[in-house]
């Protein structure tokens, strides 16, 4: 399943902050050939029980406000990478990809080989144990100027 951007530096990476591009395109360009194509914001879940999509076409339209975004789907031979960006990542992240795995199985019952990753400046004391146990991959891309600002 290719994705709709090519794995480079863009102009846009949509519903990303600035420190998420800076660490993002710091990945891309430590890691050519990581992914083969890749997908930004993608909405994933269902919609609120009181959201009635079937029958409402302003509803059709007010659907991804409601959903959880993953940063980038990445796709690379037969494997789905759901990928959070996140300035020294911890709890946080670490609540984020789990659930965006459940949620992206549930809307994709027949994705597959699907791999968890976060990429960030730097994981938090005491995570690196838990991300393993959990078998999400972290990589840890170095120094972020506007992550210092946050």
């Amino acid at each position: 399943m290719p994705g709709k951007y090519a794995f480079n530096l863009q102009s846009y990476y949509p519903h990303m902050k600035p420190a998420d591009v800076h660490l993002w395109e710091k990945f891309i360009r430590a890691n050519a050939g990581f992914f083969d194509s890749v997908d930004y914001d993608v909405a994933i879940g269902s919609p609120p029980d009181w959201l009635n999509v079937e029958n409402d076409e302003i509803a059709k339209k007010e659907l991804p406000l409601y959903q959880k975004k993953v940063d980038v789907i990445g796709y690379k031979d037969n494997l789905i990478w759901l990928v959070e960006v996140k300035p020294f990542a911890g709890s946080d992240a670490l609540g984020q990809i789990l659930s965006y795995e459940i949620l992206y199985k549930k809307d994709n019952p027949n994705a597959g080989n699907v791999r968890l990753l976060v990429i960030t400046n730097k994981l938090q004391n005491g995570y690196q144990e838990i991300y393993a146990q959990k078998n999400i991959q972290v990589i840890e891309v170095g120094v972020c100027p506007e992550c210092a600002r946050i």
